[in-house]
């Protein structure tokens, strides 16, 4: 086996004339150009990666989001016999119903107006009218 002491020292690299003279503006060059060329491969690194992530963000975000409902829809779908019993069981009574529903003049002469038509059906109520004042 050969000794450490018996290889010959002799320098086999050799460095090209002015190599290290020139080697800083090389590096200067070379960061000066990475630094140009980094937003664009920012943008590319957003584009490719980060606009799909966002799109399928949304994408769950919408479909899986809580639906809202009216109260209108929602009440409309309970059948009545299904709020009868509910308000049969309930401690409310019906003074405390009409105390608290809120109607403006629209809605109680619309709610009069379909009340008399259930009930009355056909009957001219001016006729009614016209009978009461006779009798008296």
């Amino acid at each position: 086996m050969k000794k450490l002491d018996d290889i010959a020292k002799t320098n086999i690299f050799e460095v090209p004339e002015g190599y290290f003279d020139r080697l800083p503006m090389r590096i200067q060059a070379q960061l000066e150009e990475r630094q140009v060329r980094q937003p664009r491969f920012a943008w590319k690194l957003a584009v490719r990666y980060a606009l799909p992530l966002v799109i399928v963000g949304f994408t769950l975000v919408y479909f899986l989001r809580p639906k809202i409902h009216q109260t209108e829809e929602l009440l409309a779908s309970v059948s009545n016999e299904n709020l009868i019993a509910y308000l049969d069981d309930s401690e409310i009574t019906s003074n405390d119903l009409l105390e608290m529903a809120n109607f403006n003049e629209t809605e109680v002469d619309s709610l009069n107006r379909d009340l008399n038509d259930t009930l009355l059906g056909d009957f001219d109520v001016t006729e009614f009218n016209g009978v009461l004042e006779n009798e008296l």
